[in-house]
């Protein structure tokens, strides 16, 4: 009888991990900080780094200007071009849209198209990362360099408006109610391009899917908000408003805090619309997030 053969294990010489393994914690914050440089262009080739930073630089192009007029002028420019009034902080990421459009549209694909394209997604799973934990974590990273690239040149305006001795409490006031528009509009964006990015897998056709799911209904729906205003029908206004994110967390900012409308077409909500422009901002913000796990699901089990 014949000694079945056994396995053996070589000693390749290879050390071993005596060190503190990391948990899922460690896995998170790694992939949310790699997924932020990545957003930029850092640790990415040169070519990868000129879209994100020549945006970031016309971004801080008006912001230069405004603060220049506003130290000139002694006080925040009253009727600056693209300004619907003096220190409307929010006005900046409404009237500068097509920047941040482009800028949503190229660096999205980068974080939530190139994976499921080459199939490296299910490489991210192979560690005990969930579905839900790894979109959440782009969704994070991708928003924060939105509210980065927006509220960085806001920042200089509002320190030059700042520095001209004008009312400091009511700049700090709309600054403040900006600055929380700003952040659900970032989260918004990240929301509805990721999840066209996920749509279109190939980095140039999610880009071109993205500024057209932007930027063409924004035409429209300025032109459908000036026929309402001449018919001086706030009610059709805010619900068109609505069907656009820069339009309707406009909506929200100037509802919430009372600030005036960022575009004199806008109409300013009131009583019960308040939490309709709340809901609109919830919904716009949850149904994207929610089908974008569920279009990570269905590819990684592919």
């Amino acid at each position: 009888m014949t000694t079945p053969p056994r396995g053996v294990i070589h000693d390749l010489g290879y050390r071993g991990f005596g060190g503190r393994r990391l948990g899922d914690g460690a896995i998170t914050w790694e992939l949310y900080r790699n997924s932020l440089a990545q957003a930029f262009g850092i640790g990415r080739s040169g070519k990868a780094k000129v879209m994100p930073w020549m945006v970031i630089g016309l971004m801080a192009v008006p912001a230069v200007v405004l603060g220049a007029l506003s130290i000139q002028a002694g006080q925040a420019p009253e009727g600056a071009p693209g300004m619907a009034a003096p220190s409307n902080y929010f006005g900046y990421p409404y009237w500068t849209q097509l920047l941040v459009t482009i800028f949503v549209a190229t660096q999205a694909p980068v974080l939530f198209a190139r994976d499921l394209r080459y199939r490296t997604i299910v490489l991210y799973f192979a560690r005990p990362v969930s579905r839900t934990r790894f979109v959440l974590t782009r969704l994070a990273a991708l928003t924060t360099a939105i509210f980065v690239v927006i509220i960085a040149p806001m920042l200089v305006w509002f320190a030059c408006a700042l520095s001209t001795g004008v009312d400091s409490g009511l700049h700090a006031r709309r600054f403040g109610a900006a600055l929380v528009g700003v952040a659900v509009l970032s989260l918004v964006l990240a929301a509805v391009a990721g999840l066209v990015s996920t749509l279109a897998t190939k980095s140039g056709l999610a880009l071109a899917a993205i500024i057209v799911v932007l930027m063409v209904p924004s035409a429209m729906i300025t032109m459908a908000l000036a026929i309402t205003t001449q018919l001086d029908n706030d009610g059709v206004g805010q619900l068109i408003a609505s069907a656009h994110p820069f339009t309707a967390v406009a909506l929200l900012v100037s509802g919430i805090f009372g600030d005036p409308p960022v575009n004199s077409t806008i109409p300013q909500p009131h009583g019960w619309l308040i939490g309709f422009a709340v809901a609109v901002c919830v919904a716009w913000v949850l149904l994207p997030v929610l089908a974008l796990v569920a279009r990570i699901r269905s590819v990684a089990s592919l």
